[in-house]
């Protein structure tokens, strides 16, 4: 997992670029013209592909981790605040099988996590090794958040 703002973003990966590409997309955005995109799916290079969404946060305890196995995420928040949680891949019980359609496996929660504050234009990066939860109320408050996910492909 890589929690920060994408300014001190550093990455000497295969799919660096492709990140790369996402973080300077978003940057070159203000939050207004962030918020103006509709909800859904935009594909602005190949392999980086955003998922505008809007949701309100919830309790940690409805919550179910996941993974994938050929994108990593990265969880950009445009405006609001949730909690971030994430463990290591095989620190938990599967809670579905793997579907290769929508490229995604959920678990029940690992005894150990990890937890950030993602607030406005701050990102989280989940790789496949990183079993993620998102949209956690802060303070106990549900609030209402827009953010996307983007997937960025790994071949």
């Amino acid at each position: 997992m890589e929690f920060g703002l994408s300014t001190n973003h550093q990455r000497n990966e295969k799919v660096q670029q492709r990140i790369q590409t996402a973080l300077d997309w978003l940057d070159a955005r203000s939050t207004e013209e962030l918020l103006a995109e509709p909800i859904g799916n935009k594909v602005i290079a190949d392999g980086v592909e955003l998922r505008f969404q809007e949701y309100d946060t919830r309790d940690y305890a409805t919550m179910n981790y996941e993974t994938h196995r050929d994108h990593i995420d990265i969880h950009y928040m445009i405006t609001g605040a949730e909690w971030v949680r994430w463990a290591d891949a095989g620190t938990a019980e599967a809670a579905s099988d793997y579907d290769p359609e929508v490229e995604i496996q959920y678990f029940k929660h690992p005894a150990f996590h990890s937890k950030a504050l993602l607030t406005d234009r701050h990102y989280a990066i989940f790789d496949p090794t990183d079993l993620h939860a998102a949209h956690g109320i802060v303070n106990g408050k549900v609030t209402h958040n827009h953010k996307l996910c983007v997937k960025i492909a790994l071949n």
